[in-house]
């Protein structure tokens, strides 16, 4: 089982590595099988990952408080989430600027907001595998990666003496000595700083525990990884990728998932592996995929599972899903007024 530190993914000076809601998250998590760029994705968002020139940008203006704090299933508004990214963000900034250095928080992607939605089960057609294999144009310009690589907080990072560049970090996360544990009900656990400026932010916004609130939000921006999980152990779904894998060895293609079908082709892209075009055998493997898929029906297969145990999971998980979704509209209700004593 690996080991990975989204902490180690942020403000380092080497490119890193993966929808819903950007978080200011630093946890450790034992994570493993498909999904598990969700968390690395969503705690990318606010402190940034990647490089930029333009380390002199300006923060984005706060807005008004919105006027419409919820929708009917209780989840933030787009406007509020908005409000609550760039809330969470100045209050960073305003922390980071005690402590002597320069923070910039940004207009977020509204991709970054519009919550999470299901499982990406790789549904293809033949047309689009003709044409573009695994990467139609609509995925060459994902906003949310963007957003990530001209970070200008990177640049900043950059400009820094190397002193300077070892306390950054520190002042923005904590110290490792302040490390606490949060267990999820999965039996993993993640761990993060009581220290720095993001839980400062955080416990300012959501209240002092902050172990309870990193284990809600966890749970509820991570339902995916759970889902799919089930989804893909389950018997029905094993007994499609059978017959997914006897029609691709029908066309001479021999891979044991669609997720090792999909990496293999990635490999046969030279250069910039997002802007590329498909190699010839990238487009014959995405070609069998999507005849095979509607052959063994197995999207179909894995859409009707992901259905049946997202209802179940949620039910399982509502108090948790409850109590973020209340704590972020009292975190929109406090911010003005903790923004504003500044």
């Amino acid at each position: 089982m690996a080991d990975t530190d989204a902490s180690a993914t942020h403000l380092r000076l080497a490119t890193p590595k993966t929808g819903a809601e950007p978080v200011a998250a630093s946890p450790r998590r034992r994570l493993q099988g498909p999904g598990t760029f969700l968390l690395l994705a969503l705690s990318l968002l606010l402190t940034g990952c990647g490089s930029s020139e333009q380390h002199g940008a300006a923060s984005t203006p706060l807005p008004a408080p919105p006027a419409t704090l919820q929708d009917n299933q209780g989840n933030l508004t787009q406007d509020a989430a908005r409000y609550l990214y760039l809330a969470e963000g100045r209050l960073v900034a305003q922390c980071m600027a005690d402590a002597g250095y320069k923070y910039v928080v940004r207009e977020p992607p509204d991709q970054a907001l519009a919550g999470a939605s299901t499982a990406n089960y790789g549904r293809l057609s033949v047309a689009t595998a003709r044409r573009h294999g695994y990467r139609p144009p609509s995925r060459l310009n994902d906003a949310v990666s963007q957003f990530v690589s001209a970070d200008p907080n990177q640049a900043y990072l950059a400009s820094l003496s190397q002193s300077q560049r070892q306390d950054y970090p520190v002042a923005l996360f904590g110290h490792d000595d302040t490390r606490i544990t949060i267990n999820l009900p999965d039996g993993e656990s993640i761990t993060t700083n009581r220290g720095g400026c993001t839980s400062q932010a955080r416990r300012l916004l959501y209240g002092p525990d902050l172990a309870t609130w990193l284990r809600n939000q966890f749970i509820a921006n991570n339902m995916n990884l759970e889902v799919h999980r089930r989804v893909t152990t389950d018997p029905v779904y094993l007994k499609a990728v059978n017959e997914w894998q006897t029609c691709m060895k029908g066309r001479h293609q021999v891979f044991t998932t669609p997720e090792a079908a999909r990496q293999a082709a990635a490999r046969s892209r030279s250069g910039d592996e997002a802007g590329s075009t498909p190699a010839a055998a990238e487009i014959a493997i995405a070609m069998a995929d999507a005849e095979c898929q509607r052959a063994s029906q197995l999207v179909n297969v894995a859409e009707h599972l992901d259905h049946r145990y997202r209802t179940g999971v949620s039910a399982e998980r509502s108090s948790e899903i409850s109590s973020y979704r209340l704590a972020r509209a009292e975190a929109v209700r406090r911010a003005p007024g903790l923004l504003q004593t500044r």
